[in-house]
């Protein structure tokens, strides 16, 4: 298994406590302030932080992973054998049936939109209120999907995998995964680890990224629409676009 560099401690560091802290401590609460306050393009401000910082970061991994010329599949982004390429195919299939079903249950029933939405606690400030922030959650779940699941599941998996071995590294990836949703109250800190134990597993059964890069992505689309929905979304757009200038 490959030695880490000091870079890629760096980028441990980064994902795993300065990026969570600056979430908790600063960067959520600031938003959650700006909203109350009404503060125009505060939803669209705080989609497109997150967005620039996720991609920038997943871009950083990946530059290093191809500079060391590192097995791709050492951050669970390599080539599949055919019985793992089914594998992926099916379990990304029977969690979208799953899904959809689901939702369509879900908006049948009034009341248990209702319950979903009180369901959102913490979350439920970043749920889209307009049409174009609903556009721009769209780019926040895509980026989740493949951002946060290079970044956990690949990377600091890999990470504590060189230090601890491949049962300590899933229980590991999967707490700082669930502690970098600390900014959404610890109740959410204790579900998304047991979400980040189940997306590891899957990764290491199929042997690739992308079928929780899919499911992730899905799950986050379908609980923004659910939540636009169960918060009575307008159709209003101010912006156009969903997300703010970058001027």
């Amino acid at each position: 298994m490959t030695a880490p560099v000091p870079l890629d401690h760096l980028l441990f560091a980064l994902i795993a406590l300065a990026s969570p802290l600056v979430d908790w401590l600063w960067l959520y609460p600031r938003f959650l302030r700006a909203a109350k306050a009404g503060v125009p393009g505060a939803r669209r401000r705080l989609y497109l932080t997150g967005i620039l910082w996720s991609w920038g970061l997943m871009a950083f991994v990946l530059a290093l992973w191809a500079s060391r010329g590192r097995p791709w599949g050492g951050i669970e982004l390599g080539a599949s054998t055919p019985l793992r390429l089914g594998i992926r195919r099916a379990l990304a299939a029977v969690y979208l049936v799953l899904m959809w079903s689901a939702r369509r249950k879900l908006l049948a029933r009034p009341d248990r939109l209702e319950r979903f939405r009180r369901k959102l606690g913490d979350g439920d400030p970043l749920i889209p209120r307009t049409s174009g922030e609903r556009r721009g959650f769209t780019l926040v779940a895509i980026t989740a999907g493949v951002c946060e699941e290079v970044l956990y599941r690949g990377f600091v998996m890999w990470y504590a995998g060189v230090w601890a071995g491949p049962v300590l590294a899933v229980a590991i990836s999967s707490l700082l995964f669930g502690f970098a949703h600390l900014y959404l109250g610890t109740s959410h800190v204790y579900r998304t680890a047991v979400v980040g134990v189940i997306f590891a597993l899957i990764a290491l059964a199929a042997g690739s990224l992308w079928p929780v890069i899919l499911i992730h992505a899905a799950m986050d689309l379908t609980a923004g629409d659910l939540g636009y929905r169960a918060l009575g979304g307008a159709p209003a757009d101010d912006s156009g676009t969903g997300l703010p200038a970058l001027s």
